[in-house]
């Protein structure tokens, strides 16, 4: 075969398409297409060689890997043969490398959807758990053959775990969802393990306007203390109106010292008094995601700027929802009728990967790298608007450390008014040194903050630090950026974060992440190039003048 017929047939090969990849797969055979000198079926052949850990993948994975989308057909072969020629032992082993290598190609293989749906009925608790975080991942249509492989696993008597991950996979399907998903996921606000009731909450969000559903929200943030939260955020997204009250509540109580703590021991009473804070400081950045729709909220915020515990997550939210106010009165841009060189470096395309190995991530560092000659402002508003797209992986995970965001906003306050002090402030907050405990996409966000504040210009001697950063390509510029490109994807930076958290959302694909990172940049910094609005000191002027009115005369949207 000639190289132009395999190009011509790599083209065409579609994700959701398996006839299209069976003809890549064909192609691939007539070629002679190795890894290492060897084919793709024999690196899946020996899947049975080892076990491989949750998502850390063998080598044979890794190889697999290379061949693309070219690899899926194998691999859902592999998946669905009834009986594999392998030891007994291992037969668990080799699908569930299987689906984790399904999970992990880009583009995700969506036409791999029905297999991993018939691996559900396959005896392994391992391999159905791989199946339905993959499938997670790939957000399945809501068809009659998913429900029917779904619904009996949201319904599962003996695995937790199962249901848990059940809940999840709903949650995300693609189309609307019956109104035996509803029944079946109210039964499980009463399961015995509360990963399950957590999910079963976010797939009661798949029902706006069911007033049961609501009630049921309502009576599970007083009943279920270890989702209280959950079931408020959820409430939130369906009602508002009733959530906020609610939530406000939750937040006065993050300061409030009651005689039954006196009675605890010192230890139980820290842990306590702690648990009750960042419940409290969650609530108030659940207020602050409301955007607009959170307006009816400042009047009780402002309540709450008395209370210094409770800093500077009430401003938090005054400026998130101030923010999204304005971005949905801006106008509309047309960068098109613009000949400024901030504008034409901004929409340049993300660079083609230097070598095949190269992460996603490095490609919008690169990016960014570019925009740096353009000016210290400019540098400074990127670096601002990547950490700001991930700081919430931060600060919801750890909400006592609020380091991250008052460096973030002392960042606002130099675009604003450049000085010295608003530097040395942000620097300050953002020297934040994330365990390695911590999950991998806080761990990165938490980086990425840190790179984005010695992105502002000093006329201080830079630390080692900077000195170091600067002498790497794009400096700390194309640090932070790649740093929050990681975060999204969940991906550790500098060095492996081995933590995990429940408040991680759903990571997304690293070539995925790489785009969003780079359209919240352009949302952020193109209208300022532009002229339209500035995305940062209209913000800040808004929210300032909302703390000064003391909640009257609220904007609308």
């Amino acid at each position: 075969m000639r190289d132009d017929d395999l190009e011509e047939t790599r083209r065409g090969a579609r994700p959701d398409d398996l006839a299209s990849l069976r003809r890549l797969d064909a192609a691939l055979v007539h070629s002679g297409f190795r890894m290492e000198g060897r084919t793709v079926r024999e690196w899946i052949a020996d899947f049975a060689q080892v076990r491989a850990r949750w998502f850390d993948s063998s080598e044979a994975v890794g190889r697999v890997l290379e061949a693309g989308l070219g690899a899926v057909p194998a691999l859902v072969d592999t998946l669905r043969t009834p009986r594999l020629d392998v030891p007994p032992k291992a037969d668990a082993s080799v699908r569930a490398q299987c689906i984790e290598t399904l999970g992990r190609l880009e583009p995700l293989p969506t036409c791999a959807v029905p297999a991993l749906l018939e691996a559900l009925r396959l005896p392994s608790a391992r391999v159905r758990w791989m199946a339905l975080t993959v499938l997670i991942r790939m957000r399945p249509r809501a068809t009659a053959a998913a429900l029917r492989a779904l619904l009996p696993c949201l319904q599962d008597k003996h695995d937790a775990r199962l249901r848990s991950l059940a809940a999840q996979a709903l949650a995300v399907v693609d189309g609307p969802l019956p109104d035996v998903v509803r029944s079946v996921a109210l039964t499980r606000l009463e399961d015995s393990d509360p990963h399950a009731r957590r999910n079963a909450l976010q797939l009661l969000g798949r029902f706006p306007g069911d007033a049961e559903v609501v009630t049921a929200l309502e009576e599970q943030s007083i009943l279920d203390d270890a989702n209280r939260l959950e079931a408020l955020r959820i409430l939130a997204t369906l009602e508002p109106v009733r959530a906020i009250p609610l939530l406000l509540e939750l937040a006065r109580k993050a300061a409030e010292n009651r005689p039954e703590d006196a009675r605890l021991g010192q230890r139980d009473a820290f842990f306590v008094l702690l648990s009750r804070r960042e419940e409290g400081l969650r609530a108030l950045l659940t207020l602050g995601r409301l955007g607009v729709r959170g307006l009816p909220a400042i009047p009780g915020l402002l309540e709450l700027t008395a209370l210094s515990l409770l800093a500077p997550y009430v401003d938090a939210a005054i400026d998130d929802i101030a923010r999204d106010v304005l971005r949905r009165r801006a106008p509309a841009l047309a960068p098109g009728q613009v000949q400024d060189p901030r504008v034409t470096a901004l929409l340049r395309a993300l660079p083609p990967p230097r070598e095949p190995s190269e992460a996603p991530a490095k490609s919008v560092a690169h990016w960014a790298a570019g925009l740096r000659e353009l000016g210290p402002e400019l540098t400074v508003r990127v670096a601002l608007a990547a950490a700001r797209r991930v700081l919430g992986l931060w600060e919801y995970q750890q909400p006592s450390n609020d380091g991250a965001r008052r460096a973030v906003m002392a960042m606002d306050r130099w675009v604003c008014q450049p000085s010295e002090d608003h530097v040395r402030s942000a620097r300050h907050h953002g020297n934040i040194i994330p365990s390695q405990m911590s999950s991998p996409d806080a761990f990165s966000a938490a980086w990425s903050v840190t790179y984005a504040t010695l992105c502002l210009p000093s006329e201080e001697p830079a630390s080692s630090q900077q000195a170091l950063l600067e002498e790497s390509e794009g400096g700390a510029l194309a640090s932070c950026v790649y740093a929050a490109s990681r975060a999204l994807s969940r991906e550790s930076v500098i060095t492996w974060a081995l933590g995990g958290s429940q408040e991680s959302p759903t990571p997304l694909q690293p070539h995925q992440a790489t785009r969003e990172l780079r359209q919240a940049i352009l949302d952020e910094v193109l209208p300022w190039a532009l002229g339209t609005w500035d995305p940062v000191k209209d913000t800040v002027r808004l929210a300032d003048a909302l703390r000064a009115r003391d909640g009257k005369a609220l904007p609308t949207s």
